[in-house]
């Protein structure tokens, strides 16, 4: 993996210049593997146990924030291929380049087997093979797999961080689609350790581990002597998140490879460490700015960039501090909406 760093970290201003990750990064992530990470190894996935996976994800996020966003959501997306009907899964998932990611969020319409619709954080989807998308339909809702022949991408994403994701919206127009390219994980039961894990999870997993690695980076990136107090608490409190979401994980993982399933409370919990993760990122990175001092605002320093990417990947929905609040209303067994745990 040392040399997929290297790539990664040479390509990491380009992308953030230019607002999409080289092509000599992307078929990199793509030769390696880690795009299809937590599908069956039948495909040539990693199916790779959930531990493994948020500390790839956070080690990949350290060497640049854009990469490892877009290892993780290609990574998670490729979770789809257990719960494909054989044949789908064969003709999405069977070429050896195949990457998949899209966008969850319900936002098109299924009339007949046609549908429309708009979606945004539409990470990699420009380079994808295959691209999902939320839908509603009469059954209630479905991810969808379109071709990327029948997807048009939007070059909206001109933001401040995790540039080089290059999540523009994408759009489809009365794309056909049958039912066997449109499914729900959560409704479903596969026998095996990762299909029983909360499918929800995973892309909250992913985000949380993100931010964690870009934490990380930006504690490594400080030179500065001044503040060394404010740096070892930074350096404290970005060990404690880890931990606390990395037992989390472990812990769901080992009640999945028993086949056990997990309770409501401690689905809110796994997420409650998730969105904790995510935001003592926010804290830690903007406090090894500063300590960094004048040195950190220069386009040359990492640690600019550090800052940026690590707020916006917190903003994500999967990690909202609104998570806070589910958890506290499910311990307290108060009125919730828990439909996305």
């Amino acid at each position: 993996m040392g040399e997929l760093f290297e790539t990664i970290r040479t390509g990491a201003a380009e992308a953030d210049r230019v607002g999409r990750l080289p092509d000599t990064v992307v078929n990199a992530l793509v030769e390696a593997g880690v795009t299809r990470r937590l599908a069956p190894a039948r495909f040539g996935g990693g199916q790779l146990d959930l531990p493994a996976w948020v500390a790839e994800i956070e080690a990949l996020s350290a060497a640049d924030g854009s990469a490892g966003w877009t290892a993780m959501t290609t990574s998670a997306t490729s979770a789809l291929a257990w719960y494909l009907p054989e044949e789908t899964a064969d003709e999405v998932f069977s070429p050896p380049d195949a990457v998949v990611a899209g966008t969850a969020a319900p936002r098109g319409t299924l009339t007949g087997d046609r549908v429309t619709g708009r979606w945004g954080w539409g990470s990699a989807v420009d380079w994808c093979t295959w691209v999902v998308g939320g839908i509603s339909t009469p059954e209630g809702p479905r991810l969808a797999l379109f071709p990327r022949a029948d997807v048009i991408v939007h070059e909206t994403w001109d933001v401040a961080g995790l540039r080089g994701t290059a999540s523009h919206e994408w759009e489809v127009v009365d794309a056909f689609v049958p039912a066997d390219r449109r499914v729900w994980p959560p409704s479903l039961h596969v026998e095996a350790p990762l299909p029983s894990f909360p499918f929800f999870s995973f892309l909250a997993m992913g985000v949380a581990s993100v931010c964690l690695g870009i934490a990380g980076r930006a504690l490594d990136e400080v030179e500065s002597t001044d503040g060394l107090l404010d740096l070892a608490t930074a350096d404290a409190r970005l060990a404690a998140a880890r931990a606390f979401l990395r037992a989390e994980v472990d812990e769901r993982w080992a009640s999945a490879l028993t086949g056990g399933e997990s309770t409501l409370r401690q689905r809110a919990r796994l997420r409650l460490a998730c969105s904790h993760a995510a935001h003592e990122a926010v804290s830690v990175t903007r406090s090894a700015f500063e300590v960094a001092g004048g040195s950190a605002v220069f386009s040359s320093s990492p640690l600019q960039r550090c800052l940026r990417d690590v707020h916006v990947a917190a903003q994500h929905a999967m990690v909202s501090r609104r998570l806070f609040e589910t958890y506290a209303r499910v311990r307290l067994d108060l009125p919730v909406d828990t439909g996305r745990l």
